[in-house]
């Protein structure tokens, strides 16, 4: 939440991506309570591939649609701890890892991402930035 609140605060366009439905419901429920705007910003990674999810909350898009709809900045969250599940699917990770147009700030465990996930998408840019790639 704090991510989208200091979007929100500087007037940034920004979207949140998560691979889980699950994350995503709690993503919103988190946001509603603090009042942040939670409208059309929070999505499962499948929408943006044109899959759909029967208990949405979200008016899901189309895959077509939603190319042309990236936000200035995006907000990841990766939250796993021993097992890659989504990370191992490079065409699904590689969805949220462009949707940005400015930022992107992704939110995970850093034992998660050096450990299991280190020969993901996501291990190997983390792993390619360095130690500058982990913010507080």
């Amino acid at each position: 939440m704090r991510e989208a609140k200091k979007c929100v605060n500087k007037g940034r366009s920004y979207r949140i991506i998560t691979p889980y439905d699950a994350q995503r419901g709690r993503i919103e429920e988190a946001l509603k309570k603090e009042k942040i705007p939670w409208e059309d910003r929070v999505f499962c990674v499948d929408s943006f591939q044109g899959r759909s999810s029967a208990h949405s909350i979200l008016a899901l898009l189309t895959y077509d649609c939603i190319l042309g709809n990236e936000a200035d900045y995006i907000i990841l969250s990766i939250v796993r701890t021993k097992k890659i599940g989504f990370l191992a699917e490079q065409r699904r990770v590689n969805v949220m890892l462009s949707r940005c147009k400015k930022g992107m700030r992704i939110c995970t465990s850093r034992a998660f991402v050096e450990g299991a996930a280190k020969d993901t998408l996501v291990g190997l840019l983390a792993r390619d930035i360095g130690q500058g790639a982990w913010g507080s």
